[in-house]
């Protein structure tokens, strides 16, 4: 137990404790001596009790003494426990100022942010230190080795601090402030750390960073004692807030078509939200919708745009949550940009009518010339693949559907175009020879090796789950393709030898492969798709090419992989236009693009940066921004020309999602005893005391001294009152005597 005093000099007062004894031994009477012959009997009753006078008079001398001591040492303030040496406020102070700067922490409380909570509250730590201390103030945007600051310095700093939407774990932060404040000469230390606590800005699994130089600290002579820690939260125990979670587009944007915008809007905290969700397109309000969400529910909300936009140009949303005030601001918009891009060509090739038209209708319900789609479909027969020599590199996808075989010209035309970039898929059926799909040309393209055809027992089988649900075909809806799959009959399908070149996507129950891929690397790249029973299906079970039930209408999944599929050949589904504040934004270039310049504008339209334009075939890279919103890339090229690009920028989802961290987590991060954490004004006063000042036990020893006078004072009249005894009973004798005479 650490034990020190505040005023050690008026702890030399305990001396006095002696002054009794001094006084006893120089003020001690010389004894008379009377010959009166009527004491005797008194005399022999004091010689009995003289031993019992002697013990109460030394009980009664030190309880004097021990009087004289006690307040002497209340006197010096006695402390207990204290975190840093010596107790005065005056003491010069090496003091660490630890902000977190997060977006969260821009929560409203009062008509304040937090952040500006934690400003009040370090300017008033601040002021409880002289003007010698050095203040090693951080915030866990900036990174950066901390000077040490004159307490004036380190306010005005304190005024320009702002939330950030990228910041690093606040671990790091504060191992540059424990290592500045460890180095540092003067004599006490102490460590603030001002946050809300939201696991967002901490890294939970690993210690706070610079804690093996506060354990040196603590051995160490040289650098004068420990370092205290102090956690200041800030923040309400329960939030309220209304956030948009998500904007999406579903799929891609095709000419003619409208887009379809999804929101998700969530509820935190105990009470229920009505608000109102406005749709953004190029900055003009194009509609809104009300929501009503419960305790922590959430809700979907669908926009969607006019059907003609302009093809080549980034289009923008925006969806903004209104009704209400909001205690954080941040999180109630959400951007997205995208492109339109022209309608993809898809040619099918079959034997038959019937094995291609459930894909078909897929791609373009309305077959009317003209009509909305996303596509632009053409069927043919194989021996008519070779009149496609010339053109077939204008196709974004090309569907094989249980074709009987292809002759070495039209497997040769399919290689040489997945190996240019485009995009095949293959869906194996009754009628295909495995000899002619297991030839020497066709085994360059082709993700597997035909074996024989498979007819599970009893009912047949389904599909099993999706083996990379991250994959684009199903990453959207895996979970409820998932539930789907499990339901849906395959009566027969071909089993397949996948190359260790290729990957199964997604199996059957029983394990079989039922989707191969194959990618196939070059300036583009090309990917062939092998399904492993036909994309097609017949009405009456009895029929020959009745293999599954995968494209009956009860199924939503095959139009919706049959749509993913198209642009994921076509590789538009890389085309990342929205990206989250800090991440590196890759913009992809036409390849024949040669920009001499490249200006950057961010979403206030004030600052415009210029950049190194990118090596031919390479992407554009803007280094990890930071403002919120939507940006504009304008690449210059010979001759003036300029192409106009564009992306969105949102704060990170986790900054929304408030999780505290809990007492084990600090646990991990400080150590179990190497923190106090404050949460009011009251706790903070509290804390600082204590390792400040440690526990004074001036109190107590106020208590005790109040004890000890009562006890010397019972004392002094119990053993010194006069009692009937022998002596006066001898002595009233002796009175009588000599009165008679």
């Amino acid at each position: 137990m650490e034990f020190s005093l505040m005023h050690a000099g008026l702890a030399a007062g305990a001396a006095l404790a002696a002054l009794p004894v001094i006084l006893h031994l120089f003020m001690r009477p010389t004894p008379k001596h009377i010959v009166f012959p009527a004491l005797r009997l008194i005399r022999e009753r004091q010689k009995k009790s003289k031993k019992k006078m002697r013990i109460k008079n030394w009980l009664l001398l030190a309880a004097r003494m021990l009087l004289l001591a006690l307040m002497a040492l209340a006197l010096a303030r006695p402390r207990l426990h204290s975190e840093t040496p010596l107790g005065d406020d005056s003491v010069p102070t090496a003091l660490g100022l630890v902000f977190d700067t997060s977006l969260s922490m821009a929560y409203l409380e009062n008509d304040k942010t937090l952040l500006d909570q934690a400003k009040d509250r370090a300017r008033e730590i601040l002021g409880k230190i002289p003007d010698s201390s050095l203040v090693f103030a951080v915030n866990s945007a900036e990174p950066g080795v901390p000077v040490g600051l004159t307490p004036a310095t380190a306010r005005k700093w304190i005024d320009d601090l702002a939330v950030r939407p990228v910041n690093r774990p606040l671990n790091v932060a504060m191992g540059q402030v424990y290592a500045a404040v460890a180095d540092c000469d003067r004599p006490r230390r102490e460590v603030y750390v001002l946050t809300d606590l939201a696991r967002s800005s901490w890294d939970a699994e690993r210690p706070a960073e610079g804690l093996d130089r506060v354990e040196k600290a603590k051995e160490s002579k040289a650098t004068g004692g420990q370092i205290a820690t102090v956690v200041l939260k800030l923040g309400p125990e329960e939030r309220e807030n209304v956030s948009i979670d998500e904007a999406t587009l579903p799929q891609d944007a095709a000419q003619g078509e409208p887009v379809e915008v999804r929101g998700l809007v969530r509820a935190h905290g105990a009470k229920p939200a009505k608000r109102i969700v406005e749709f953004y397109l190029g900055g003009s309000k194009k509609g809104q919708t009300a929501v009503d969400l419960q305790p922590g529910g959430q809700a979907e909300v669908r926009f969607s745009t006019p059907p003609r936009l302009k093809e080549g140009e980034v289009h923008r949303v925006e969806l903004r949550v209104t009704g209400a005030p909001d205690p954080l601001n941040f999180d109630d918009q959400r951007f997205v940009s995208f492109e339109v891009r022209p309608a993809l060509k898809v040619l099918i090739v079959s034997d038959l009518d019937a094995d291609s038209e459930y894909v078909a209708m897929a791609l373009a319900p309305d077959p009317t010339p003209g009509a909305a789609g996303g596509y632009q479909l053409e069927r043919t027969r194989p021996a008519e693949l070779a009149r496609y020599r010339d053109t077939l590199k204008d196709y974004a996808a090309v569907f094989l559907l249980n074709v009987e075989a292809l002759d070495d010209g039209g497997w040769g035309l399919l290689n040489a175009h997945v190996h240019e970039g485009g995009g095949l898929v293959v869906g194996l059926g009754d009628r295909c020879k495995p000899a002619n799909y297991n030839g020497p040309i066709a085994g360059q393209v082709l993700p597997g090796q035909l074996v024989e055809p498979v007819a599970p027992p009893g009912q047949g089988t389904t599909f099993g789950k999706i083996a990379d649900a991250t994959h684009p075909l199903f990453d959207r809806y895996s979970r409820e393709i998932d539930a789907q799959f499990a339901v849906m009959p395959v009566y027969r399908y071909w089993k397949v030898n996948a190359p260790s070149g290729s990957r199964t996507l997604l199996n059957f129950a029983d394990g079989a492969p039922a989707l191969v891929e194959r990618n196939f690397k070059g300036a583009r790249t090309g990917r062939v798709l092998m399904w492993s029973t036909p994309l097609a299906r017949r009405v009456l079970r009895s029929e020959r090419g009745a293999w599954n039930e995968f494209p009956n209408s009860s199924y939503w999944a095959f139009p919706v992989i049959m749509n993913l599929t198209i642009p994921y050949l076509a590789g538009s589904t890389g085309r990342q236009l929205v990206f989250e504040a800090g991440e590196d934004v890759l913009l992809g270039m036409a390849p024949d693009a040669r920009p001499q310049d490249v200006l950057i504008t961010g979403p206030d339209g004030k600052t415009t940066e210029r950049i190194a334009p990118p090596q031919a075939g390479e992407p554009l890279k803007v280094a990890a921004p930071q403002q919120l919103g939507q940006w504009t890339v304008v690449a210059v090229g010979p001759g003036d020309a300029r192409a106009t690009m564009g992306f969105s920028l949102n704060a990170p989802l986790g900054e929304s999602r408030f999780a505290p961290m809990e007492a084990a987590d600090l646990d991990v991060v400080f150590g179990k005893d190497g923190y106090a954490l404050a949460g009011d004004d009251k706790a903070l006063k509290k804390v600082t005391e204590l390792i400040r000042v440690g526990h004074e036990i001036f109190p107590w020893l106020m208590f005790l001294i109040l004890i000890l006078v009562t006890l010397e004072n019972y004392l002094a009249n119990t053993f010194y009152k006069e009692s009937p005894g022998p002596a006066n009973i001898a002595g009233t004798s002796t009175g009588m005597a000599q009165a008679g005479a």
